[in-house]
């Protein structure tokens, strides 16, 4: 038994040993089959990981990059409304067209970031906003130049309406449009954020169910796992609030805060834009660092993060807002902020965005303040003057009270520009300025309309008043001596004084009868005043000029005038010649006078346009209807067309483009503009006559010496002035004048024509004496030399007989 005893031990431990060799084999397999296991379940999940890291960052990337092209395209499509702003309220072409290439180059930068949006992977939302912003923006673009072709064409107030009503809307329109595609980018990237969580809790479930079938240390490394993945996934969502947050903050202040209200975070332009640095500030109540105040009044400005962390998607400060730093420095900022969310999308903070627009704040006062004030006297200009008149000039219909207007326009203000320059120009207007400021109220409105312009609004004066002040002023301004550079200057002024009152009148209408009583004050002598009073004949008949004036314009631009001739009759044979008179028929058809609109063409300068057409006409009438052989036109040429840079050779021109051979034409100059333009006279008569056209010297015996310039102009024909020719029979001197007139002409080998013969009683008396031709009503009536005018405005009326021009 003893014996047996240690055998049955060995042999009841021989099968042991394979047993815990196989257990050892099984537990090393076991454990293998759980390091594998183990492995294959990190390879498992690193691969998952890796999938889903992945994954995010193409998504958080294409949506970056889809984000960032959208708020491209905002920012263009809202500059091309900023830039459209800018050029409504601007007047300088330098700063237009500085202002156009930016509005073009918007337009590009939109383009630019639209095309790179469309290339890249969209889904059927995103397509179908994308083709409604086309449409929304080819309309608002279509507005938009519509309001630049306004500002081109200066047509300031209609463009800037357009702007307001129009533009900006369409705009308006784009911006939303481009809003719900960003709302799109975030619904978006919240939905891969969602999706990138459910992959992580698929494979921590999964790495789990392999964990439970594992050992401890599998059971250790699935958790290890697990928690890795959790704080790689907390990791990686708040990387992506980070980068969005970052992403809206470039170059702005960044703060945020708890739902406590306590600060967070500040990034470092928060820091320098506050005066708190990050810790400092971190844990503080908003309020203590972020303060601000109105920027009209400086009272508190309480913002809405103080009161709850908003629940939208944003909320903003007034945007008038001033930021007191903790040093004492203000900065003008704009603001925004949003909520910040966890995954499960509670709200666990606010983030505020904003950033110091001091400087362009500045400048939007700056230009506020040039679009009504002039940059060199610092007066209010024209734009804001008128616009005060019509305050008044409601003021006056409504309340009737009485106030007045005044008009100045400097004398001898061009002298001391051409001797001494423009600087000395611009520093006699800042020194008259301040002499005319010493003299009116505070409550007056003086301001610079033009170069040398200046106007007064005086607020509840009557017109006695108002013409006191004038009178103060010219005094004032008689006495001053502008010194420059050791010369002295004496300056004066005209002043037109209107007095603002009763109804049924507008601002438009004072400022031109203004203007018209500043015009007869300098040309009744200058440095003098002209009070407009009810029934003021020099007044009316300047106006009546005016509008005359813009009845010539209308007529040389519509082809309105009507040429009419007269006969110049050979009393003793000879081919008969036609004087070209001129008629003008207004809008609605009626035949104007020419001693109507003749005397106001000659006073403002529209003669040789006026001189222009009717040469291009008659050309056009000879060429047409050849007359008999010796007959010509005789036409009229005003002083101001000898005068005129151009018009001898545009004559010539002309001339020899027409075909018409030039004896088939007579100028005729009168002898008063012949004298007063001597030299240019007679290079005119020179040229032409060596074309073979020929010259009559017209209302011969009215100017002084009128014999000693029959020497220096070589002229075919003299007419003598009507005024001796009607007394004839009844003034013996008169007839003297006429015989000697024939004499001279007759030894000069000068044709003689007696002007104004009104009857046929006087024709054996000129042809006794031996006047060559005979012209006035006795002899024929003006008659038209070509068709009516066709007047498209309103149906012609009969005109009246012609009288002689």
């Amino acid at each position: 038994m003893a014996r047996r005893g240690p055998e049955q031990s060995a042999g009841s431990d021989a099968p042991s040993q394979p047993r815990d060799y196989r257990s050892a084999v099984a537990i090393a397999a076991g454990f293998t089959v759980v390091l594998l296991l183990m492995a294959v379940m990190v390879m498992i999940g690193l691969d998952r990981i890796s999938i889903v890291n992945e994954r995010l960052e193409v998504i958080v990337h294409e949506h970056n990059v889809k984000t960032e092209k959208l708020n491209n395209m905002r920012a263009a499509a809202r500059e091309r409304s900023v830039t459209l702003l800018r050029l409504s309220i601007s007047d300088d072409p330098f700063d237009i067209d500085e202002g156009i290439m930016e509005f073009r180059g918007h337009a590009s930068d939109f383009m630019i970031n639209r095309n790179a949006f469309e290339a890249m992977q969209l889904n059927e939302r995103e397509q179908a906003l994308l083709t409604e912003s086309r449409e929304l923006t080819l309309h608002a673009v279509e507005v938009q130049e519509r309001v630049l072709e306004k500002l081109l064409n200066g047509e300031m107030e209609a463009a800037t309406a357009w702007l307001l009503d129009q533009a900006i809307p369409r705009q308006n329109e784009v911006l939303a449009n481009l809003g719900a595609l960003l709302d799109l980018q975030k619904e978006a990237s919240e939905q891969a954020a969602h999706d990138t969580a459910e992959h992580y809790h698929q494979a921590i479930q999964f790495m789990s169910l392999l964990g439970g079938a594992a050992l401890l240390i599998g059971i250790v490394v699935a958790i290890s796992v697990l928690r890795r993945s959790r704080d790689i996934e907390t990791d990686l969502f708040l990387e992506k609030e980070r980068a969005q947050v970052t992403l809206h903050a470039i170059g702005d202040a960044v703060i945020t805060i708890d739902t406590r209200g306590r600060i967070d975070y500040l990034n470092p332009v928060a820091e320098h834009l506050t005066g708190w640095t990050h810790a400092e500030a971190h844990d503080q109540q908003l309020a203590k660092v972020f303060r601000t105040m109105r920027e009209d009044d400086g009272q508190p400005l309480p913002h809405p993060l103080l009161e709850r962390v908003p629940d939208g998607t944003a909320c903003s400060l007034n945007q008038a807002a001033i930021l007191s730093s903790r040093d004492g420095h203000e900065y003008a900022i704009e603001e925004v902020s949003a909520p910040i969310r966890d995954r499960s999308g509670a709200i666990i903070g606010a983030a505020l965005v904003f950033r110091d627009v001091s400087q362009a704040r500045e400048m939007a006062r700056d230009l506020s303040w040039a679009a009504t004030h002039d940059c060199l006297t610092s007066l209010a200009n024209r734009m804001e003057f008128e616009r005060r008149l019509r305050q008044l000039v409601t003021s006056a219909h409504q309340d009737g009270h009485e106030h007045a207007l005044l008009y100045m326009d400097l004398d001898q203000f061009k002298l001391v520009n051409d001797t001494c320059g423009h600087g000395a120009g611009d520093e006699l207007l800042c020194q008259l300025t301040s002499l005319m400021q010493a003299h009116l109220r505070e409550s007056d409105t003086l301001a610079r309309l033009g170069g040398d312009e200046f106007g007064v609004l005086l607020e509840s004066c009557p017109l006695e008043r108002a013409e006191k002040i004038a009178e103060k002023l010219r005094r004032a301004i008689e006495q001053f001596r502008f010194d420059w550079e050791g010369r002295l200057f004496r300056i004066g002024i005209s002043i037109g004084v209107v007095p603002v009152c009763g109804a049924h009148r507008d601002a438009v209408q004072f400022m031109s009868e203004a203007d018209a009583a500043c015009y007869l004050a300098k040309e009744g002598g200058r440095n003098r005043i002209h009070v407009s009073r009810p029934d003021d004949a020099a007044l009316c008949r300047h106006q009546g000029e005016m509008n005359c004036l813009q009845r010539i314009n209308f007529a040389l631009q519509k082809d309105h005038f009507w040429l009419y001739g007269q006969h110049i009759e050979p009393i003793a044979g000879g081919p008969r010649h036609t004087e070209v008179l001129l008629r003008m028929l207004d809008e609605e058809g009626t035949l104007t006078s020419p001693n109507t609109f003749i005397p106001a063409a000659e006073r403002y300068g529209l003669m040789p346009s006026v001189d222009r057409w009717v040469v291009d006409r008659v050309l056009q009438i000879a060429r047409e209807h050849p007359g008999a052989d010796g007959s010509y036109f005789a036409i009229n040429l005003s002083g101001q067309s000898l005068c005129e840079r151009g018009m001898l050779e545009y004559i010539v021109e002309r001339i020899d483009a027409s075909g018409v051979h030039p004896n088939r034409l007579c100028f005729e100059i009168t002898e008063t503009a012949a004298i007063a333009n001597l030299s240019q006279a007679s290079r005119f008569v020179n040229t032409l006559r060596a074309k073979g056209c020929c010259f009559s010297l017209d209302d011969f015996g009215t100017g002084m010496s009128s014999f000693g310039y029959l020497k220096t102009l070589r002229v075919d024909y003299i007419k003598i002035d009507g005024s001796f020719v009607r007394d004839m029979h009844d003034d013996a001197i008169s007839r003297a004048m006429v015989e000697s007139i024939h004499h001279i002409g007759s030894v000069m080998n000068i044709k003689t024509v007696a002007e104004c013969v009104s009857h046929e009683g006087l024709l054996p008396t000129l042809k006794e004496i031996g006047i060559h031709y005979a012209q006035g009503f006795g002899v024929h009536c003006p008659e038209p030399l070509e068709p009516r005018p066709v007047i498209e405005a309103a149906a012609a009326k009969p005109e009246p007989r012609g009288t002689t021009a």
